[in-house]
């Protein structure tokens, strides 16, 4: 067994700040995962993570847009000092204030197990590109691996039905 060592939440903020990275992972151990983060600025993605996951909101403000069963996009607003739990299999989307700070934690995920980001048309609402991969070690930010193919491709970010090209962030 390891030794147990409570983080000090004030200086990995300061950490992440000073080195200007944008998330920390602070442990990736036994059956979780928690990371540090200040959110990816301008974000329109909606994430599927197949297992639960906590956020607790430090600072600024996140409003987590997520989809209904239906479809319906709709807004949780997470203020400072608040959690959320957005269940596994929600397709969820968290866009924050320029101050954010939040620590998310969720289940590691067992092998062969994938999570799915999808981009929506901002003009006609059709589901433009959708993408299922396995983000094994988290340290290694592999939602940024997804996040440069898409954007870094105006095809894939090319609407099909009215033509409309999500933007980069």
């Amino acid at each position: 067994m390891k030794e147990l060592i409570a983080v000090d939440i004030d200086e990995s903020i300061r950490g992440v700040r000073d080195a200007g990275k944008g998330r920390r992972v602070l442990w990736q151990d036994s059956e979780s995962i928690a990371f540090l983060s200040r959110g990816r600025k301008l974000r329109t993605d909606f994430h599927v993570d197949p297992s639960d996951e906590v956020t607790l909101q430090i600072a600024g403000e996140q409003r987590l847009h997520y989809l209904t069963p239906e479809g319906e996009e709709k807004v949780a607003l997470i203020r400072p000092g608040q959690m959320l739990l957005c269940p596994g299999g929600v397709p969820h989307s968290p866009r924050v204030t320029e101050d954010a700070w939040f620590i998310v934690i969720e289940r590691k995920r067992r092998a062969g197990e994938q999570d799915r980001f999808l981009w929506r048309c901002a003009g006609c609402s059709d589901q433009v590109y959708e993408v299922a991969v396995e983000v094994g070690d988290y340290s290694q930010d592999p939602v940024s691996r997804v996040h440069e193919r898409f954007y870094g491709d105006e095809r894939l970010r090319t609407c099909k039905k009215c033509g409309s090209v999500v933007p980069k962030p």
